[in-house]
């Protein structure tokens, strides 16, 4: 209705050429993990047999499985609790809880090991396996409780209040909602699964050998790009294979509801509202409020550089790391509207699932990839510029805006559209006055959190930023090693007021533009 071929093809196109310079660089990856000065690299695969990178896998596996279990865990109370039950303070609540997820996990890290350091935890239980765990499950949480709060909403109370004629609550919920979960649950665990796997930052702070840092040792300190490039395939294969039996649901389910739902939904009144209130806030302020205070007593606790000093040093950063996280942001959106336009209007579910794949690929191997790929005489314009950088955040976070907004998109009723075909209106007209407006809130949405998740990436830019860049989490990453406590905090704490500024801004943004009583009393 009113699509031209030559609309589609231009698309296409675009997303073709987009596409080329993301997917490319991964493909003479593969190249360069296989084959070795013309042969097949045996030596680099039979090289994973030893022990250190076994170590290094294990620790991997061991963590990615726990964190896993956990934040699906008391992600899924979490989501019933904000969803389902009719809790106080639900929405303070939920933000609060989200935090972590939108904090730099460095950030997260170095307030943690204030806290534990001012308690007086043993050396050898800072730096373990098990702190590693304990972090990343504070940071994935929300991301769990979010993904699983959308599947709550996405059941009809109907089916709900049908079993309950019938049977328990207990079995309404083992035998209809649970399945109906399913999904979301499967997931938003293979999800951080894949997450945790990639996670640098963490596991390199606290000196836990991961396979994510020893691909980084092998390419960065002893330049075996050949290794690297043949352990790079391997978290890949690791990761591809896991998401590859949830594709269906991670692209096709809602994450992201916009506007109301057509069916209704059921809510429980909770016969004591003070136990699981009391819970959610003892951990929120433990989880979130508790290394916030510490970060800020460690960072003025002690005599010598002062907090605006430490601001100082980091503007630098602050402006490179802004300018360069608002271009990512824009690009991301602008290319996220293309490809959801392209999978809804078009029904191209296949670019979906590409990016989907291109996203689980971790974002050291990510890294290492483009290096490979642009490090050459004839594309050196893009290797030694900030456009290797916004290359890298369109791979890590393309598929979070395209998500966003092929969410809201198939969340606009036909008929609006469909009326404005029958009254004569052409495609671009309906597009900038129908479909745009009620895209606007999902647009407005994927800049923010985009602009947040390139502000606050590390493990790709710490491997392809040119010289002359200084963006802030390699700034505050490579003090770590060196710099005093305080200062370290100091920075740390910057980094989490910047990012609070970031969040509040969205928040009231989104309040001003799209707050529905506000249109309506206009």
């Amino acid at each position: 209705m009113g699509k031209t071929i030559n609309s589609k093809t231009v698309l296409l196109l675009v997303a073709g050429l987009f596409l080329a310079a993301v997917v490319l660089p991964m493909g003479v990856l593969l190249f360069h993990a296989i084959f070795q000065k013309g042969s097949v690299a045996v030596e680099s695969f039979t090289s994973i047999f030893h022990k250190d990178v076994l170590q290094s896998i294990g620790n991997s596996l061991i963590i990615s499985t726990a964190v896993s279990m956990l934040s699906v865990l008391l992600g899924c109370c979490f989501a019933f609790l904000f969803s389902k039950a009719t809790l106080p303070f639900s929405k303070a609540l939920r933000l609060l809880l989200l935090l972590p997820l939108l904090l730099p996990s460095y950030v997260i890290c170095v307030a943690w090991n204030d806290v534990w350091v001012f308690a007086g935890v043993h050396k050898n239980l800072i730096y373990s396996l098990p702190a590693v765990v304990f972090i990343l499950t504070t940071i994935y949480t929300p991301l769990a409780a979010f993904i699983i709060q959308a599947g709550f909403k996405n059941i009809n109370a109907g089916m709900e209040e049908a079993g309950m004629m019938i049977t328990s609550f207990k079995q309404v919920f083992f035998k209809i909602v649970l399945p109906l979960l399913r999904p979301a649950l499967f997931s938003s665990f293979i999800l951080i699964f894949i997450l945790s796997l990639s996670e640098f930052a963490v596991p390199s702070f606290l000196s836990v050998p991961v396979f994510v840092t020893e691909i980084f040792t092998q390419f960065s300190a002893f330049y075996n790009y050949s290794l690297a490039a043949t352990q790079s395939l391997i978290l890949t294969a690791i990761c591809l294979l896991l998401l590859f039996p949830e594709r269906k649901y991670l692209t096709k389910e809602y994450f992201f509801p916009f506007g109301k739902k057509a069916f209704r939904f059921r809510m429980y009144e909770l016969r004591n509202k003070n136990v699981p209130l009391i819970l959610a806030m003892l951990y929120i302020i433990f989880t979130v409020l508790v290394p916030v205070v510490f970060l800020t007593s460690q960072t003025f606790s002690r005599a010598g550089t002062s907090f605006l000093e430490i601001v100082i040093m980091l503007l630098p950063s602050l402006k490179d790391s802004v300018l360069i996280a608002i271009a990512g942001a824009l690009i991301v959106t602008l290319f996220g509207l293309i490809f959801s336009w392209l999978t809804v209007q078009f029904k191209l579910k296949f670019l979906q699932t590409i990016l989907l794949f291109v996203f689980a690929v971790p974002a050291i191997v990510t890294g290492v990839s483009l290096i490979l790929f642009y490090n050459t005489p004839s594309l050196n314009f893009i290797y030694s510029s900030i456009l290797i950088i916004l290359i890298a955040f369109s791979a890590r976070f393309l598929f979070i805006s395209v998500k966003i907004i092929s969410d809201s998109l198939q969340q606009i009723p036909v008929s609006f559209t469909d009326a404005a075909y029958m009254m004569g209106a052409r495609p671009f007209y309906i597009f900038r006055k129908i479909t745009l407006p009620l895209l606007g809130e999902a647009l407005f949405t994927s800049f923010f959190i985009i602009l947040i998740f390139c502000l606050n990436e590390l493990s790709t830019v710490i491997m392809v930023y040119p010289p002359g860049i200084s963006l802030l989490p390699v700034t505050i990453f490579t003090r770590t090693a060196n710099a005093p406590q305080h200062i370290v905090s100091g920075m740390s704490l910057v980094a989490l007021m910047f990012t609070i500024v970031i969040l509040l801004c969205m928040l009231f943004g989104k309040k001003v533009l799209f707050n529905q009583q506000w249109r309506e009393s206009r």
